[in-house]
């Protein structure tokens, strides 16, 4: 992964955290003590914080650092279905079964 991407990915998952907790961009920015263009640079990709700004938001989601760059579940459909078969493959007859009987639980 590149930096742009790490970048867009990286904007893709405060505007995600900013969601789960039904903030603006605008309070985010407050919250932050950073303005609001400066937000929708960041989650458009075009910005990435400094230190200062991504440890005020762990503070303001409740969640570190590394949940910061979690970005799993931002993936392309295509490639998060790619990685399951190859989880699938990888994975015992007892663990395929498990993901199988969770998968189904979700479906």
């Amino acid at each position: 992964m590149n930096e742009e991407e790490t970048k867009l990915l990286f904007g893709k998952r405060i505007k995600e955290l900013r969601n789960s907790i039904d903030i603006t961009q605008f309070t985010l920015g407050e919250l932050a003590d950073i303005n609001q263009r400066q937000v929708t640079l960041i989650e458009t990709g075009k910005s990435f914080p400094s230190f200062k700004t991504l440890i005020k938001f762990t503070e303001i989601f409740n969640c570190s650092l590394q949940d910061l760059f979690t970005f799993d579940n931002l993936q392309d459909r295509n490639v998060l279905e790619n990685e399951l078969k190859d989880i699938i493959q990888k994975s015992q007859d007892e663990k395929v079964k498990i993901l199988y009987t969770v998968a189904k639980q979700l479906a």
